[in-house]
């Protein structure tokens, strides 16, 4: 929604049109009847995105954690919906999709993704159109395609903390229907949080990335897409520093609530590593003008081996630390798509059939430090000794069908009315098997399997006040699978399947443009029923022992606001507004089965109440040599709660970031174009956040910060 309206190198008179695929197929931003938001490539290098879960800042209402071990894997909420745990027995509540091929995993999400077209943000349940679990929403990265003529684009960047990033794009010509597009990245920074002892600083990274993209077109009906993407991360994962005073035992143990700039441990600190790479093939056969088939197929490997020590300091052993934690998985999907319009296009439809199927492992062993009285009188005097804790190793398989349908009829006599039906089944089915063994000696082994089937539907009514005046109401429905808790610490625990979590949102909406096109204004509300919500938390004092049961109900209010205005021919300005008002009205404790609502305070995690976005953009007059751009971006997030179970008290407190970016552009340079740009992300060196953990034996509250003030130059040059 951020375009910038340009024509012949000069501003135009209106924002641009802003083009989506939210709906399956191409349609506009402002026709399409969903609350969604669209990052082009130009905005996505002014807000310097440059892995997944750098968004979130500019999108109300929608919210991302890093999962504690791992940089590269992401938790996603939006609108009050999300999942705390990325293991292999339970599914993400937010799609993530990569043109059009489902992530079923988010480890890989927070790598740096080469060469991207833009990014959608579908907030919400979307029910019958996308063929896995999106009850919370749907994020679309879609890639650059091949152009079909020789060009080239490269970049140089370098910053504080010695920061240094390559990045290249080559297109091909046409030959024979065929066009190709390599893009290449590496890039390197040091953490910030140094590490004054061995091993890598905590948030140190390592990328490398690349993508190549070919596109056959023998025919103007026939296209065929292939794609192959790799990326290979090496990190120190972030650090978990304690801020709440040592409990009793562990008094030794240095704590401080402020950002802590640097550590020495007293175990030296390893190196993690993340490769993920994927295959897809898209084929699209326009069979005559108002039929279209398409087939979506892909495949994915993941391979994770993560250090992490989450009590790294100068005066004791390893308090807790995952040594190692590794995953392998690997995923296969199938999707066919029939685009189709009836009655001389009073009926648009979309049906669809769609497979997939998944396997992976995962291998862990942890070290903990516990206090032991050396001296019987009370207090005891206390010492502290590392132990290590069994070995958990588990495998699961996860297979999915679903067919759905989405239809839209506009009646010939009311042409501005759209009544729109969706429908989609699911079945899914789940096998793990999970063991825990101790010095050779074998605690359990066990295995289980379950399926789960559901019918969802939603139900769209749009209407055209006018050619720049639209509204709509809805409802839809949303599912998530069952699961298992894979990591559990029992057989019982491991083999007791939880229920699938289910959404209905009721939802009315806005989408406007007035003043010739100068101003856009897009609004949404919404009401959703939240139901067996899968919980998963660390018992408090226990962190190997995770918890996975459906807790109850919740109820979620909330708007969401998005405002874009060409004040002048010169500057434009972005705002956006979430609201998010969450109760939690049902807990049944899956021992008892009593409701434990009313004994303590439970809450929804990652959602704020009132999250709000910022940009500016503005074009400095002319003064003869290229053009002269400043870009500030501003997010102010509410505090929120980091697990939906009574807690310490503590959780992530409000905080407010600032982000620009200074660019001259269109340079002049032999048969193309040079950028120069400089650019600063938290510039206000704001101390927040990023996640908590209270289930630690030797800390009520042990969480990371979120980066420190950074700045860079970047260099551009294509033609």
């Amino acid at each position: 929604p951020w375009a910038q309206a340009q024509q012949d190198g000069a501003r135009a008179t209106g924002l641009e049109e802003v083009i989506v695929t939210a709906e399956r197929r191409e349609a506009s931003l402002q026709d399409t009847p969903i609350s969604v938001l669209a990052f082009g490539a130009d905005m996505l290098e002014k807000l310097n995105v440059d892995d997944l879960g750098d968004i979130q800042f500019s999108v109300p209402n929608l919210f991302m954690r890093q999962f504690p071990n791992s940089q590269a894997s992401l938790r996603t909420y939006m609108r009050g919906v999300g999942n705390n745990d990325v293991g292999m027995s339970t599914d993400p509540s937010v799609g993530v999709y990569i043109d059009g091929i489902y992530m079923a995993r988010s480890i890989g999400l927070g790598s740096e993704v080469a060469s991207l077209e833009r990014i959608e943000v579908l907030r919400g349940p979307q029910g019958s159109l996308y063929g896995r679990n999106t009850i919370g929403g749907a994020i679309n990265m879609i890639t650059a395609k091949p152009k079909g003529e020789w060009g080239f684009k490269g970049g140089l960047s370098a910053g504080d903390r010695d920061y240094v990033k390559a990045r290249a794009e080559v297109d091909t010509a046409r030959v024979a229907g065929l066009a190709a597009k390599l893009s290449l990245m590496k890039s390197e920074k040091d953490g910030w949080i140094e590490n004054d002892g061995r091993g890598p600083n905590f948030g140190d990274n390592d990328s490398a990335a690349g993508r190549l993209a070919i596109n056959w077109s023998p025919s103007d009906n026939f296209s065929a897409d292939y794609a192959y993407d790799y990326s290979d991360v090496d990190s120190g994962t972030i650090y978990y520093q304690n801020i709440g005073p040592s409990q009793f035992g562990f008094e030794s143990v240095p704590f401080r609530s402020d950002r802590q700039d640097n550590v020495r441990p007293r175990v030296p600190f390893e190196e993690s590593n993340v490769e993920v790479s994927g295959h897809s093939l898209t084929l699209a056969w326009e069979i005559s003008d108002d039929l279209t088939l398409k087939s979506l197929t892909g495949y994915r490997e993941v391979e994770q081996d993560i250090y992490q020590d989450y009590g790294a300091n100068p005066v004791t052993t390893r308090l807790f630390a995952n040594a190692p934690f590794l995953n392998e998985q690997d995923q296969f999907s199938q999707e066919f798509q029939l685009l189709g319009k009836l009655m001389d296009g009073g009926l648009e439809y979309v049906l669809g059939a769609y497979y997939f199927e998944e396997e992976g492992d995962e291998d862990t062993i942890d070290y903990i430090t516990l206090p032991l009285a050396y001296y019987p009188p009370y207090p005891p005097d206390m010492t502290l000794n590392e132990f290590e804790l069994p070995r958990r190793v588990s495998t699961a398989n996860n297979d999915a069908t679903a067919l759905y349908g989405h239809f839209t009829w506009t009646p010939a006599a009311l042409e501005q009315l759209h009544l729109t039906l969706g429908v989609r089944y699911s079945e899914d089915e789940r096998e793990i098997e999970t063991a825990q063994y101790a010095s050779g000696f074998q605690f359990f082994s066990t295995k289980a399997d379950d399926t789960w089937d559901n019918t969802s539907a939603d139900f769209t009514v749009s209407y055209d006040i006018s050619d720049d005046v639209n509204v709509y109401g809805k409802y839809v429905e949303g599912y998530k699978t069952g699961g298992f808790n894979i990591r559990g610490t029992s057989v019982v625990a491991a083999t007791t399947p939880v229920s699938e979590e289910t959404v209905g949102t009721w939802e009315a909406g806005i989408k406007s443009q007035f003043l010739d096109d100068r101003v856009r204004l897009n609004a949404a509300l919404f009401t959703s029923d939240y139901e067996d919500i899968q919980l998963s938390f660390a018992a408090i004092g226990d962190p190997t022992n995770t918890v996975l049961y459906n807790a109850g109900k919740a109820s979620i209010d909330g708007a969401e606001l998005d405002l874009t205005a060409l004040i002048t021919d010169s500057l434009v300005l972005t705002l956006g507004y979430g609201y998010l008002d969450t109760s939690v009205d049902e807990v049944i404790d899956p021992a008892t089965g009593a409701n434990l609502v009313n004994t303590a305070k439970y809450a929804l995690p990652s959602a704020p109440e009132n999250s709000f976005t910022a940009d500016l953009d503005y074009t400095f007059p002319s003064f003869g040599y290229g053009e002269l751009v400043l870009n500030v971006n501003y997010a102010s997030i509410d505090e929120s709660e980091f697990v939906s179970t009574p807690t310490f008290g503590y959780n992530i407190p409000e905080y407010d970031l600032w982000n620009a970016r200074l660019t001259l552009r269109e340079l002049c340079l032999g048969e193309g174009r040079a950028a120069v740009a400089i650019w600063g992300k938290n510039l206000a060196d704001e101390e927040y956040l990023l996640d908590g953990i209270e289930s630690f034996p030797w800390s009520q509250m042990v969480a990371p910060f979120g980066e420190s003030r950074t700045w860079g130059v970047d260099l551009t040059y294509e033609y």
